[in-house]
């Protein structure tokens, strides 16, 4: 199909940034599992209004990136408005931009695709530009079979590519000249040499004010509270080398902080237009401490009356900065776990133990922060005996919540290409690759041991919760129930809902 713009000079360029809705019967995060996105069936009674999503930071930074570039813009969270085919297509033609931005997922890139080039079809003068970790390591899956124009190869939130973008569009639209992206030139596709970035995400203060705040995820914290829970990036890069994780090549391995004050001053503004609850998309919080207790520091200075959750390494986080978080308004950690077996620390965490996550859950519980377990099952080398120490070891810590992953084979991982070389993937199809679909099994498992495996480990913690319950009735520590039935609630309904898709998992298997 031959592009009319292409190497044409483009005048009043209308930029339309826009997130994609979820694919049928699936509410996908896009920007979660580093920029492949995960995914998670809905349940028939959800099925019309898909839940709240979880804002995509890529949507107020590429706001901010062409407002400083002086082009008309517009933001439509497709996802979170819950628009329909039709009414994008409508929308799309009324405003009739001359590029079309969007962030594509693993596990919804079929039909990301399928709007993207209907959107083409419509229009057929803007270009159509994908962003995305998928766009970064099989740009490929991308661009054939659809009317895709471009692939932005870069890392969350996509600033430096639509910066690139937009200040090379002012001289030509020459895909030649744009450093960084592919495409599809006769039959091949061509892929760009990259250069260092000339603007990093620090250099923009993401716009929210032009985005449906109340329409995103909302949190009922420990007290009772509910409020809409926005995003923070302070900093993004992750320079550890986990063979399964794909935050390196989503976010890079070159760590970059945001100034710690200017962190607080989108916290502020936030807060000022009635958002309590954030949560900080660092790879991990306390990766630099001085940085860490600064932000904390700043808001306890600020008196502001916020919660908030963060991901932190069990290795990286001492009573010292547990405390200095808790004071800053920190209710919930989400903790790497992993595995509970002492022969698979090295793979699941490298440079962690069990004890360090043994004694940051402790510290953690006495100093008054929730504590969220991640965990996967099914790293090279997981077999029965392994799980069930991963299940005996989840108990020990005791979690107040859980997440359970497959292991999944991210294109671009040193995993992929273990689980490649060895035969173990055993499904091809994107749309699994949504961390909670099986999708990779080592020789001496399948995948109903593992769905089995995570059923149990569901209900072993969900036994001990109740136990933990009772106890306390018992012994009319009342007010510790009553402070915490919120959260024992929402629990509840977490652990039940999985064990239920567990259940359904085993029996297509």
């Amino acid at each position: 199909m031959k592009n009319l713009t292409r190497g044409k000079i483009l005048t009043n360029i209308g930029l339309l940034v826009l997130n994609l809705p979820n694919p049928p019967n699936r509410k996908v995060t896009r920007d979660y599992a580093g920029g492949f996105g995960t995914a998670t069936s809905l349940p028939r009674i959800r099925r019309k209004q898909s839940g709240k999503p979880y804002l995509n930071l890529f949507l107020p930074y590429s706001a901010a990136v062409a407002q400083e570039a002086g082009f008309e813009y517009k933001v439509l969270d497709a996802q979170a408005l819950k628009l329909s085919k039709t009414e994008i297509l409508q929308y799309v033609k009324k405003f009739d931009p001359s590029i079309t931005f969007s962030m594509i997922s693993l596990p919804s890139i079929y039909e990301d695709k399928k709007l993207l080039s209907a959107i083409k079809e419509e229009l057929f003068n803007t270009l159509v530009i994908a962003c995305g970790s998928v766009c970064n390591v099989v740009p490929e899956e991308v661009l054939k079979g659809g009317n895709i124009d471009l692939v932005a190869r870069d890392s969350f939130p996509y600033v430096n590519s639509l910066h690139t973008l937009l200040k090379g569009f002012k001289k030509s639209t020459d895909f030649k000249k744009l450093p960084g992206f592919a495409y599809i030139e006769g039959n091949k596709v061509r892929i760009n040499p990259s250069k260092p970035p000339e603007k990093e995400f620090v250099n923009y203060s993401p716009i929210y004010d032009i985005l449906p705040l109340n329409e995103y995820e909302h949190i009922t914290t420990s007290s009772g509270k509910k409020s809409v829970h926005i995003p923070i990036l302070g900093s993004k890069g992750c320079p550890y080398t986990c063979s399964y994780c794909p935050y390196p090549i989503g976010f890079g391995t070159k760590t970059i902080f945001k100034n710690p004050i200017s962190v607080v001053d989108e916290i502020e503004h936030l807060n000022q237009i009635s958002v309590e609850y954030f949560g900080f998309r660092n790879q991990s919080f306390t990766l630099n401490q001085k940085w860490a207790k600064t932000v904390c520091r700043e808001i306890i200075n600020r008196k502001l009356d916020i919660r908030w959750v963060c991901e932190a390494r069990v290795d990286e986080t001492s009573r010292e900065i547990l405390k200095e978080m808790y004071n800053a308004g920190c209710e919930k950690i989400n903790y790497g776990v992993e595995t509970g077996d002492p022969t698979l620390i090295g793979i699941g965490k490298p440079g962690a133990t069990l004890q360090n996550t043994i004694d940051s859950f402790k510290a953690a519980r006495e100093i008054g922060i929730l504590r969220h377990a991640h965990v996967i099952l099914g790293l090279p080398g997981e077999n029965m005996k392994t799980l069930q120490e991963s299940s005996k070891f989840l108990l020990k810590i005791d979690p107040d919540s859980i997440t359970l992953n497959f292991a999944t084979p991210y294109p671009g991982t040193q995993m992929y290409e273990i689980a490649e070389k060895n035969n173990w993937i055993i499904k091809r199809n994107w749309s699994y690759y949504s961390s909670f679909d099986v999708v990779m099994t080592p020789p001496t498992l399948s995948a109903v041991d593992l769905y089995r495996t995570a059923m149990q480990i569901k209900n072993s913690l969900l036994k001990q919760k109740r136990k933990q319950i009772f106890s306390q009735l018992t012994k009319n520590k009342f007010n510790l129930v009553i402070d915490n039935w919120f959260q024992v609630v929402m629990n509840y309904i977490h652990f039940i809902n999985r064990i239920h898709s567990f259940r359904k998992m085993i029996k297509k298997h």
